[in-house]
């Protein structure tokens, strides 16, 4: 009777170490197949979008620049038009000074 219970749990025992060993021997063939596999690092994808946000920022760029050169060459002419109201102006104040003064020097000879 005890050789029979003895029996089976050394028929449990070779089962589990039968399992023990064919786990072992599928975990390396896996190992295997990890150390088999090459991974390459490939970083053509983020330098094709890089090279592409660069030429986008430089188009960017340069038309802000157009526009900084067209906003300056339209202050370069207007302020040529204020001058020449200025000057303008002046030349109405002495006129009308001059007529006030004479107007005011005839009176009193009057």
């Amino acid at each position: 009777m005890g050789y029979k219970k003895l029996d089976e749990v050394m028929e449990l025992l070779s089962d589990e170490l039968d399992g023990f060993n064919k786990s072992i021997i599928r975990l390396e063939k896996l190992t295997q197949n990890v150390d088999n596999i090459n991974i390459k690092a490939d970083t053509s994808g983020i330098e094709h979008m890089l090279r592409e946000h660069l030429r986008i920022e430089k188009e960017k760029s340069q038309k802000l620049q157009e526009a900084f050169q067209k906003m300056e060459k339209e202050l370069s002419k207007s302020q040529v038009i204020p001058k020449i109201q200025l000057w303008i102006q002046y030349s109405i104040y002495l006129i009308s000074l001059i007529i006030i003064g004479y107007l005011i020097l005839n009176q009193a000879y009057l």
